[in-house]
């Protein structure tokens, strides 16, 4: 490990970037300090030249190693198959069925409250699409969700591929071939599982439908959920969408009538929803209470459900130990020197790291800005969560689920094992806990801030926060235990949380699809991106403003189509790279997106530098 900064200065400026590579908070968490080439590199954007520069001067050592049996090979997490199903489930796969046994292609999106059984309902369609002799594709947001995923089709089916990011190549290979000679006619996987070589293809299940993380983020841009469903619709096969809070996009979809709607509207518990209280912080005295973080009604609620031997989930969506640190001279925020954002301090390594970027640094004693000594830590992520329950609950046996712990690919496993078998009390984390877990002792959740993306510069925020506290109050009364859900606020009176709360996903959505169709937003619209980047700021600047002049000339023929910007992206700076963005807004019909793409093809294709990103139907814009 590198020890002293000055040392980079010896590389060749041509790789001077390698030293990236050599942060201690990419090591941390991981076994014998080691962390794999390939994840690593492709968390910083990097070439395996820089960390082989790296090794030829001693810095770092590369071992080749044989590539171990995937872990997830051997789950089997026990599902008991129902005696009986709920007249919904029966009704869903009755539905879906005669379209499998025709063999005739048809979406259908399935939506179903948070313990409805949505689970059962793929298993039943795998099942008789196995018995047809055709194959089947699970899909799930978050590598998270896989483990337990693939233990309840394994405790129903025998041979089951997994295909996930967290896979060596040679895994991977292994299981393709497997699933290519036929041996595994079942595959579940993340969002590149979509493309598995399944024979006779017969159904498509994307659960959490709603999920951005189906989009892929880099070049080839595209959205499994979409994938799923054109792949289905040329293998004769039926696509499944399934969500509890399903994307405005779906939902206009099925209204419409291009997917047929299934709702599965009670819990096969029979119970009803777990309340949600909702908590102003605003309110909570700010003397010494116990706790800065948790409100005292939860403390209340903790403390109860621990006497009972019972087991909470404490959600926050951010990471680290605190996410500003800030000056009370300046008013201003230490902020990364490659990226547009502020660093994050991690209590753990002692370091200040931006997540954008992987740079991390020492806390600065003075002001960067204006010298001024005293930088305040601010605000709260999930490593200060579990630091918490030190003073407020110090018998607790706490595990933190974030991507700073889940380094490998059994640390998943071994979490949520130990979470099932009743070892751990309290599983704080970020979104990756948030959805599709099944734990029936789980009777408390925390929501400790459910503001975090509630003002990001997105015209989906409210949306995907009234998805979120509806994924995470669902983890709660799942079994025969009634659950509670509290949910710490700012922002008490937005109607996202207002309808969260009341578990009004009908009224939310209505709302929220008038607002976007007064703006021409998907679902009543098209957008389509271009994002310029490059080092030189005055570059990005002038090829954007170009372009967009380009393009309004060139589509000043078309009604309803708009070109906005440029514009500074949110994050203007991102590892060193001066950020540019175009929208543009179309409607819906076919012929009008071919002919803006075609447009955009011909003002983009001849740019070499800035070479512009076109992303369509974006689900990002940061």
């Amino acid at each position: 490990m590198l020890r002293d900064p000055k040392m980079l200065e010896q590389l060749p400026r041509r790789v001077r970037n390698a030293g990236r590579l050599l942060p201690a908070n990419l090591c941390r968490n991981v076994r014998d300090g080691a962390i794999e080439l390939r994840e690593v590199t492709k968390r910083l954007n990097l070439s395996d030249s820089a960390a082989r520069t790296l090794a030829k001067r001693g810095w770092v050592r590369i071992e080749r190693v044989a590539a171990s049996t995937d872990e997830l090979e051997s789950s089997r997490t026990p599902r008991p198959r129902p005696e009986r199903l709920t007249a919904s489930q029966d009704a869903a796969i009755a539905a879906v069925t005669p379209w499998l046994e025709r063999r005739e292609s048809r979406t259908f999106l399935l939506e179903g409250v948070t313990g409805s059984g949505k689970t059962e309902v793929y298993l039943a369609l795998i099942e008789r699409a196995l018995q047809l002799g055709r194959g089947a594709i699970v899909l799930v947001p978050e590598i998270a969700l896989t483990p337990q995923t693939v233990g309840w089709f394994r405790s129903r089916f025998e041979s089951v591929a997994v295909l996930h990011s967290r896979m060596t190549d040679t895994q991977r290979l292994r299981m393709w071939h497997r699933v290519q000679s036929g041996e595994c006619r079942v595959v579940v996987g993340a969002r590149s599982a979509v493309f598995a070589p399944v024979a006779q293809l017969g159904v498509i299940v994307v659960d959490e439908e709603h999920e951005p993380s189906f989009k892929q983020g880099s070049t080839p841009r595209y959205h499994a959920r979409d994938v799923a469903v054109e792949r289905a619709r040329s293998s004769g096969a039926v696509c499944v969408l399934g969500s509890a809070t399903p994307s405005l996009e779906s939902r206009r979809n099925a209204l419409d009538g291009e997917f047929e709607r299934l709702k599965l509207p009670e819990r096969i518990s029979g119970h009803g929803f777990p309340k949600i209280e909702v908590v102003d912080m605003r309110a909570e005295p700010m003397g010494d209470r116990g706790s800065k973080l948790f409100s005292q009604r939860l403390l209340v609620l903790l403390r109860e459900t621990l006497a009972r031997g019972e087991q909470a989930i404490f959600f926050q969506n951010r990471r680290g130990f605190a996410p500003v640190l800030w000056c009370s001279g300046c008013k201003e925020t230490v902020r990364c020197k490659n990226c547009d954002v502020g660093l994050t301090w991690h209590q753990r390594i002692r370091r200040l790291v931006c997540h954008s970027c992987c740079e991390e640094i020492a806390a600065p004693k003075l002001c960067p800005t204006c010298t001024k000594p005293g930088l305040r830590y601010l605000g709260a992520g999930s490593e200060r969560i579990e630091q918490e329950f030190a003073t407020v609950a110090p018998k607790a046996r706490v595990r933190r689920m974030d991507s700073d712990t889940m380094k490998r690919r059994e640390d998943y496993e071994s979490t949520l094992a130990a979470f099932g078998a009743g070892e751990i009390d309290v599983l704080v984390g970020t979104q990756m806990i948030a959805k599709g877990l099944d734990f029936p002792r789980v009777t408390l959740v925390g929501i400790v801030s459910a503001d975090s993306a509630l003002h990001l510069p997105d015209f989906r925020a409210s949306e995907r926060t009234f998805q979120l506290i509806a994924q995470v109050a669902g983890r709660a009364g799942r079994g025969e235990l009634p659950g509670r859900i509290i949910l710490q606020t700012l922002a008490p009176e937005h109607p996202a949380i207002v309808r969260a709360a009341a578990h009004q996903y009908e009224e939310f959505a209505d709302a929220e699809d008038a607002l976007r169709a007064e703006l021409s937003y998907p679902p009543h619209g098209r957008l389509i991106r271009v994002l310029f980047e490059d080092t030189a700021e005055a570059l990005v600047a002038q090829t954007a403003q170009a372009c967009a002049e380009q393009l309004r000339t060139a589509l000043a023929d078309i009604d309803d189509v708009s070109v906005l910007g440029p514009a500074p992206a949110p994050i203007a700076l991102l590892r060193n790279r001066h950020r540019h963005h175009i929208l543009l807004k179309t409607p819906r019909a076919a012929a009008v997106v071919e002919r803006v793409i075609a447009a955009l093809r011909a003002v983009c294709d001849p740019l070499t530098r800035p070479r512009p990103t076109i992303d369509v139907d974006p689900v990002s814009m940061l």
